[in-house]
């Protein structure tokens, strides 16, 4: 079944939100709006909530002063429908907390957002609440950061990204700002909500335990610490220490908006890095164990991203010049298990955050360095053929043996003598090629065969056909008939 439209109609007869599920002109659209709100105006209180519109069926239900109108088939089956009218009511209610007409007239995008979320073409796509919640979260740290657009930042990000024969280099140099808004402040109560709960649990089981055992407690606990001075950013118990946690987290949201940090990544897992020349030495050197020997090309930044720009100093001077590094706090985090980690592992990976408190700015830098598919493997190529018959013969011997002793010459001549498998080679982006028949022709040709023919006439008069092995009279005597 799929929804048509729905409309969200006040009792005055105000239309606060029509969302249209098929393709209709302006002319069609004003037309069934000015018939449904006369429709479901008219309808008493205790009136039956389904009636018949032209060819297709009305849904309604009220909710306070709002109308919730949904057009559909009239072959659909009514109670889903209102049931999907329902979960939209509870999905807004939940966010919006205690939802009225005055919410979706001054944050009607959300509530659009919440139905994109639901329903996709008009058939119900989602029906997990927390899963709707958490792709509307992501998308209030999306525009809580907000994302700043410098033509600089896009130079230093063309530099981290290249391929080489044996690694992919993907990273990234995001800026954003940071101001509170209603999204971001409701990020910054739940974090403080969870980290009371987890303050308040600690100290419920101190409690429980006799003087020297919390005294242990309170001097040996990592947990306990993070309250006190281990965090690195600072006691937690400070709402500056969480404010710039929080800063961190939305930040990740928004460069990934694909991952929800705030219930996954711990104030443990960041650490505070004290010198700057130490994380800039890192990761040159990271850079520059990946492309060994590359030249810090210098490039104009006014020319924008530059395909062919080469990591160096002018990249960190492009930086410092929006972020004044030596006045920011530097962090880094490495979680175990990394998120980003998917089919396969990093070679290297850092992240690095730069929160300027006076700018009210965050630039977030990360690189991650991912092995070719193949480059644990070597290289193979075209050989000859001489050379893979005796190398296949080689390594099939045993195989071969055994094949014969189980199920005979017959069956063990099903088995190719020569099996060149795939050949691969690297292209000139450092992707995996086939080899096309043409090439290994090509390679081929000058081969002189007089010696692996001589060679296989000799084996071919030694190997006489065997009979099939035939089962032990003492093991046949043994089972029993």
């Amino acid at each position: 079944m799929a929804i048509q439209y729905l409309i969200l109609l006040s009792r005055q007869g105000k239309v606060r939100l029509a969302k249209w599920f098929t393709t209709l002109s302006p002319k069609d659209k004003a037309k069934i709006v000015k018939d449904v709100s006369q429709l479901v105006l008219a309808r008493r209180t205790r009136m039956c909530n389904f009636l018949e519109y032209k060819e297709t069926k009305i849904v309604y239900r009220r909710y306070a002063s709002l109308f919730f109108i949904t057009g559909c088939s009239s072959d659909d089956n009514e109670l889903i429908t209102l049931e999907i009218i329902h979960r939209y009511v509870e999905q807004m209610d939940k966010y919006y907390g205690n939802v009225c007409e005055l919410d979706i007239i001054f944050s009607f995008t959300k509530a659009y957002y919440i139905l994109d979320e639901l329903l996709l073409a008009g058939e119900l796509q989602e029906s997990s609440k927390k899963n709707v919640l958490r792709c509307i979260g992501q998308q209030d740290s999306l525009e809580d950061m907000e994302y700043l657009p410098v033509q600089d930042f896009e130079a230093v990000t063309s530099a981290l990204n290249f391929n080489t024969p044996d690694c992919n280099v993907t990273g990234g140099c995001d800026l954003y700002t940071t101001k509170s808004t209603g999204s971001d402040k409701k990020l910054y109560k739940n974090i403080d909500k969870d980290l009371d709960s987890q303050h308040a649990a600690l100290l419920k089981l101190g409690a429980s335990l006799s003087p020297p055992d919390r005294e242990h407690m309170l001097a040996t606990s990592p947990s306990m610490q993070l309250f006190s001075t281990s965090s690195a950013f600072g006691p937690l118990s400070e709402l500056s220490s969480r404010r710039t946690f929080a800063y961190l987290i939305a930040t990740l949201n928004a460069s990934h908006p694909h991952y929800d940090f705030s219930h996954v990544l711990r104030p443990n897992d960041f650490k505070r890095e004290r010198n700057l020349r130490r994380v800039m030495a890192n990761l040159d050197s990271i850079l520059q164990n990946v492309r060994p020997g590359f030249e810090a090309t210098s490039f104009d930044s006014s020319l924008g991203s530059d395909s062919n720009s080469v990591w160096g100093t002018q990249c960190w001077s492009l930086i410092d010049k929006e972020m004044r590094l030596n006045e920011c706090t530097i962090f880094s985090y490495q979680p175990d298990p990394d998120p980003f980690e998917e089919d396969e592992s990093a070679i290297w990976a850092v992240h690095y955050f730069f929160f300027n408190r006076a700018l009210k700015r965050v630039a977030y830098l990360y690189v991650r360095v991912v092995p070719v598919v193949s480059s644990a493997s070597p290289t193979l190529r075209p050989m000859r053929l001489g050379q893979a018959k005796r190398n296949a013969d080689f390594d099939a011997d045993g195989a071969t043996k055994r094949a014969n002793y189980w199920l005979g010459d017959r069956q063990a001549e099903l088995v190719s003598a020569l099996d060149d498998g795939l050949f691969w080679n690297r292209g000139e982006d450092g992707d995996l090629v086939l080899f096309s028949d043409d090439e290994y022709e090509e390679g081929v040709e000058d081969v002189d065969l007089a010696d692996d023919d001589d060679d296989d006439g000799e084996d071919d008069d030694a190997h006489m056909p065997d009979k099939d092995r035939l089962m032990s009279e003492d093991v046949a005597g043994r089972m029993e008939i």
